[in-house]
């Protein structure tokens, strides 16, 4: 376990034309081409074009020979049981959506072993946006046609009153990003930025961060400490903002991140490094390791997970959420071409 702090970059992989991609790589695995298709679109993502994006992705794959289907996404992980077959039948999902769709599809993505492709289509995307991944068919089209996957891990979330392991891909946190996403709670339809500023402002009139205690790997690292804390399976976070910038799918473990004595005014500075898209730089105790367990004490208090308000309740005051890593990794197909800066193998 690393119990210094990280100052370290989002690991990215360079150029597909670099020769040691295609050298032995635990991390990278190359596929036959994909020639059945799945796009899953979620209808209420981002302003709500996401469905006809579907259809035209669909009609280029056709125009290439490729077999597609099309069906919408679930409002429930539980609800993909009813095309896990098609899931596990496609040689490729595509998901046109935000990265609340992704978390969604983690089990089965990795249970079935199908790779994923993710076109940007949520608030943030932050996903699709890690890896390059735009909207444009032809985009897609290259990367189907050159078949090469990196392999990423994910985290999953455990522990009092949770039933099973639930998959996340990013992070998961308390303080004011989770306060929001409560106040948003179970509105209908597309949602944007102002929609989030406003209900931010609100979280930020009546903020207070939570008390944890955390533990690592078995050695405590957090005693009853008052701030806000963060989980983080990806450095992507609001425009570039990288709260925690060590934390990297590509390696088996999680790092959590806690600023004891968090004020308003560190949100202030966050939002300001959002809109200036910087790193927020802010004085952050970081942790790494396999095992991460976060007991809550005082009073109940909202989890964001990928975005999310987590199960749509608060948790209890007393509980510990515990944090792991998936076992095996998912695929991810990756782009042919990649800005050097947008994705580097780890693990030199």
């Amino acid at each position: 376990m690393n119990l210094n702090k990280h100052a370290g970059i989002n690991p990215h992989i360079s150029s597909m034309n670099d020769n040691h991609l295609f050298q032995p790589n635990p991390l990278l695995l190359k596929i036959p081409a994909p020639e059945k298709i799945l796009i899953i679109f979620n209808p209420i993502s981002s302003a709500g074009n996401t469905e006809a994006l579907a259809h035209q992705l669909a009609a280029a794959l056709s125009r290439q020979g490729k077999h597609t289907e099309i069906c919408p996404s679930e409002k429930k992980m539980k609800g993909y049981t009813r095309i896990v077959d098609n899931i596990s039948s496609s040689d490729l999902v595509v998901v046109v959506g935000g990265d609340g769709t992704i978390r969604k599809l983690l089990d089965l993505l990795n249970k079935t072993t199908t790779p994923v492709y993710a076109i940007p289509g949520g608030n943030e995307s932050l996903f699709a946006r890690s890896y390059a991944m735009s909207t444009e068919a032809d985009d897609l089209l290259q990367a189907i046609a050159s078949g090469v996957c990196l392999q990423q891990f994910y985290g999953l979330i455990s522990g009092q009153g949770i039933r099973g392991e639930k998959p996340f891909f990013h992070m998961a946190s308390m303080g004011l990003d989770s306060l929001t996403v409560k106040n948003i709670g179970k509105r209908k339809g597309p949602l944007n930025d102002s929609i989030y500023l406003w209900h931010g402002l609100k979280a930020l009139c009546s903020l207070h961060h939570p008390t944890v205690s955390v533990n690592v790997d078995g050695e405590q690292v957090v005693d009853h400490g008052s701030g806000y804390v963060i989980v983080a399976n990806n450095s992507a976070y609001a425009k570039n903002l990288q709260l925690v910038p060590s934390a990297d799918p590509s390696k088996n473990e999680l790092v959590v991140g806690f600023l004891p004595g968090a004020r308003p005014q560190h949100e202030l500075v966050k939002a300001m490094r959002i809109l200036q898209q910087k790193p927020a730089n802010l004085p952050m105790q970081y942790f790494s390791g396999k095992h991460i367990a976060c007991t809550l004490h005082d009073k109940a208090y909202p989890l964001q997970v990928d975005g999310d308000y987590f199960r749509n309740r608060d948790i209890e005051a007393e509980s510990t959420v515990v944090f792991s890593v998936s076992q095996r990794p998912i695929r991810v197909l990756i782009p042919p071409a990649l800005n050097t800066t947008a994705l580097r193998v780890s693990g030199d």
